[in-house]
């Protein structure tokens, strides 16, 4: 027995020394010392983060049999491992298989939806998948200097390179900037011009169909601005901005049903978003679901206690605006009291009686407003309400 309790701690040494040091080679981009470390691991002590360094290490080598092999490994042991499957993605391209790379690349997206350097990844694989012929030579051409077609290493990631002309990409590029310069100084005509001329040139590009259908949005030329956020998802069935954009836009229409369906799939994505948690409590007002309204207020503030100070406007999520009514100013009111926002509370009180709320026992039997009890502003708010006079909201 204590035999074999020594053979298990050195076994557990040595496999220790073995994965910091093929880590500290990986981390100096010293692939073949890397790889050569990590072999020394028994392979049944190789958890799905060492296989999938190995795999890059062969990769970057241009091993590319040994890379796949590593990867495999590691996606059998977890198969929803986002690295793994976006750097086999990332071989496939390598090897010209496209339809292959935009399938594995998706898979790595579904478990890691926000992924900058996967959803570039996906971008260049659906480009090079349909403009197979056009990719090739790119990347025959490039792969003279870069036989794997590796973009960068970003921790435990690879990104690929776009295969499409340089000159194409360049230009596209120029003119994506131009149109955030002219979104961002609110010269929007300007800006669907300059985004309408990047995406004419490489149509692949989500986050760019989806500023475009920002800028629609904000002209308030509804119909493009859904034209718009479809076409992202279309490229990224995952892009959970546009998700998020098309429910504001079924709720500026009041269509309250549909922006739910597209709030509750962004929110499935980013289940801590406080953007998407207000839209959900907005959309759930407008229901006149107030208690479910109140509970998505909520959450949002427990997440982000400065959800409702943050901009409403036009970022790459688009926040809606609240309406203002009696009953959801009063939810509003009770939100704050739990977040222990006096000031708001107070405010939203006061909102929620000029618009007409008179149910002073309501008011008065809500925990929430326990801590409002000894504030001078609320108890004028009650005697006002008491005595069926108007409430004059501080200043």
């Amino acid at each position: 027995m204590v035999r074999i309790l020594i053979g298990f701690a050195l076994l557990s040494t040595h496999v220790f020394g073995q994965a910091a040091i093929g880590n500290e080679k990986f981390d100096q981009k010293q692939y073949a010392d890397a790889a050569a470390a990590y072999q020394n691991i028994p392979p049944g002590q190789r958890d799905a983060g060492i296989l999938n360094r190995l795999g890059i290490s062969y990769h970057i080598l241009n091993r590319i049999r040994d890379a796949e092999n590593a990867y495999k490994a590691a996606l059998r042991l977890d198969s929803q491992d986002s690295d793994a499957n976006n750097n086999l993605g990332a071989l496939y391209y390598a090897q010209r298989k496209f339809s292959d790379a935009e399938r594995q690349v998706r898979k790595a997206l579904e478990h890691s939806p926000d992924n900058t350097i996967m959803r570039l990844n996906l971008r260049a694989s659906r480009y090079a998948r349909e403009n197979a012929k056009n990719a090739r030579v790119v990347a025959d051409t490039l792969s003279k200097d870069n036989a794997v077609l590796v973009e960068k290493r970003e921790g435990d990631l690879l990104q690929v390179l776009v295969l499409m002309p340089a000159k194409d990409l360049e230009t596209a590029t120029l003119h994506e900037r131009r149109g955030d310069s002219f979104f961002a100084r609110k010269m929007y005509e300007d800006a669907i011009i300059e985004y309408r001329k990047s995406i004419a040139l490489d149509r692949y590009n989500a986050s760019t169909l989806n500023r475009l259908g920002l800028v629609y949005h904000q002209s308030q030329k509804l119909n493009e601005a859904e034209q718009s956020y479809r076409e992202a998802l279309k490229q990224n069935p995952f892009y959970l901005e546009a998700l998020n954009n098309i429910g504001t836009v079924a709720y500026v229409r009041k269509d309250y049903d549909h922006a739910m369906e597209h709030y509750n799939k962004a929110l499935k994505i980013r289940p801590e978003s406080p953007t998407i948690l207000l839209n959900i409590g907005a959309c759930l007002f407008a229901m006149e679901r107030y208690d479910e309204g109140y509970k998505a207020y909520q959450r949002a503030l427990e997440i982000d206690p400065k959800a409702f100070d943050h901009s409403s406007g036009f970022g790459t999520l688009i926040q809606t605006s609240q309406r203002n009514e009696s009953t959801l100013n009063f939810y509003l009111a009770k939100v704050f009291a739990g977040n222990g926002d006096k000031d708001r509370a107070i405010s939203y009180l006061y909102k929620a009686v000029e618009e007409g709320f008179k149910d002073a026992e309501k008011i008065k039997a809500e925990p929430a407003f326990a801590l409002l009890t000894e504030d001078e502003r609320f108890v004028k708010l009650m005697e006002a309400l008491s005595a069926n006079t108007p409430a004059t909201a501080p200043r």
